[in-house]
């Protein structure tokens, strides 16, 4: 459920785990005298059967090591066309074939999401995620619980390549999502995949915990094998120098810098992933050296022209566009990523090359405190915006542009001197919304060095 919409509690522990019998690790993540003030509920809702397909899912992720050659079209594209065509509304009236579908981007699915829904999916499988909103205005994504669950396999497929086992079992903390933002949802739950191994969602905040101190103390206590987060989240951690031994960092939601990089891995000791996933799909690629390898043999990249919809020839540079995934919610076929790259294959694998995604950009109020840009993205998801851009000058002001057939002004501003205070200034530009023709927009930017 999104996270600026005050989702309301439905379902009990034995609803989101309905294969636990065992809630006493769950219990005690939440009732520990150092844990934060946690503010949701969240459980993965694995069925015998969802746990069986997940199960499928990890043994192709990582057996299937060639997903395509150059010039071949993967064995399973026809075949997933097909079931498009003849289970989701959108795609019903398409061509038959794969190379003959046009494009679409993130307007198609925000405007009608019911009709990317197959026929296939059961809506007492539903799930709503709402995206970060980094490179464009915030959108709700579904899934069902097995391509949610699938994120723990596809990271688990590149620490294959790092020799990393990840411990399972309800005594281990698997994962910890780290967030520092003035408010977001925090919360413990568990992996029935990992045999109840513990997965935590937590604010560094002070204002989400008992005492400050209590930060470092309950990570250490529990000591997640795994952290993930944004490099805002992780520049905040390292502040705190806690006494963690995990077995990865994992960055995404924005571009890692190599700076930022470097620290992690000379404080922790650890590999450092700086992962390029979407809401849309989960993960699809990581850093790899000077280049990106993707991870997921069920998604078939392409790269298209950025203003018309022609495929361009390899090796060319221009917008990815992704088709496949495994969530019956939302299959994609040629979905325009609003990221932008040129596409090499090398024994069997695709690499991202020159991948030009989400840049962390800094933003200061004139206290000097660092503002992530993730609230102000989920500050604007309020308001009937189609898209925004963002930049702040040395002298602290703001300037903002939405695209909009409203006046927002009065409301951008207010939103934005939450965040930012009331001595900041600002100027809010209102745009029409057909000028942004649907794509993301690059968001952010500032006169302060990234």
């Amino acid at each position: 459920m999104a996270e600026n919409k005050k989702p309301v509690v439905g379902l009990s522990d034995k609803e989101r785990f309905p294969l636990i019998s065992d809630l006493s690790f769950l219990n005690k993540l939440r009732q520990d005298e150092l844990a934060p003030l946690f503010n949701f509920s969240s459980g993965d809702r694995l069925s015998h059967d969802h746990l069986e397909r997940v199960r499928q899912y990890a043994e192709n992720i990582r057996v299937n090591k060639i997903f395509w050659e150059k010039g071949i079209l993967p064995d399973w594209i026809e075949t997933y066309t097909s079931w498009c065509r003849h289970t989701v509304d959108f795609y019903r009236n398409r061509k038959k074939h794969f190379l003959d579908q046009p494009t679409i981007n993130r307007s198609h699915i925000s405007a009608t999401p019911w009709e990317f829904v197959s026929d296939d999916a059961s809506i007492e499988d539903l799930l709503v995620y709402q995206t970060s909103g980094t490179t464009g205005a915030a959108m709700d994504v579904v899934f069902d619980p097995v391509s949610q669950a699938c994120w723990l396999l596809q990271l688990q497929s590149i620490l294959d390549l790092y020799d990393i086992k990840l411990d399972y079992g309800s005594d281990k903390v698997a994962v910890a999502l780290i967030c520092s933002q003035s408010a977001t949802l925090t919360y413990a739950s568990l992996s029935t995949y990992m045999d109840g191994a513990g997965v935590l969602k937590i604010n560094l905040n002070p204002a989400d915990w008992k005492s400050p101190v209590h930060r470092s103390q309950y990570l250490e206590k529990y000591n997640p094998q795994v952290l993930t987060g944004d490099p805002f989240a992780f520049i905040d951690l390292l502040e705190l120098k806690p006494c963690l031994k995990p077995k990865a960092i994992v960055s995404s939601a924005m571009k890692l810098t190599e700076g930022t990089r470097k620290r992690l891995e000379d404080y922790f000791k650890c590999p450092v992933l700086d992962i390029y996933s979407l809401t849309e799909c989960r993960m699809v690629a990581f850093a790899d050296k000077d280049r990106h390898r993707a991870i997921r043999h069920d998604l078939y990249l392409e790269i298209f022209d950025e203003h018309n919809d022609v495929l361009l020839p390899y090796g060319e540079r221009g917008e990815l566009v992704i088709t496949g995934g495994n969530n019956p919610f939302l299959p994609l076929i040629r979905y325009r990523t609003g990221d932008f790259c040129s596409l090499e294959i090398e024994d069997g694998i695709p690499y991202l090359i020159d991948l030009e995604a989400r840049n962390p950009v800094l933003f200061y109020t004139k206290d000097g405190n660092r503002v992530n840009n993730i609230e102000i993205s989920r500050s604007m998801a309020e308001l009937p915006l189609a898209g925004f851009k963002m930049h702040q000058s040395k002298d602290f002001k703001l300037t903002f542009k939405g695209w909009s057939n409203e006046d927002l002004k009065s409301e951008i501003s207010k939103g934005i001197r939450t965040i930012f205070g009331d001595g900041i200034e600002i100027e809010v530009f209102i745009i029409n919304p057909e000028l942004n023709n649907g794509r993301k927009v690059v968001a952010y930017t500032s006169d302060w060095e990234g």
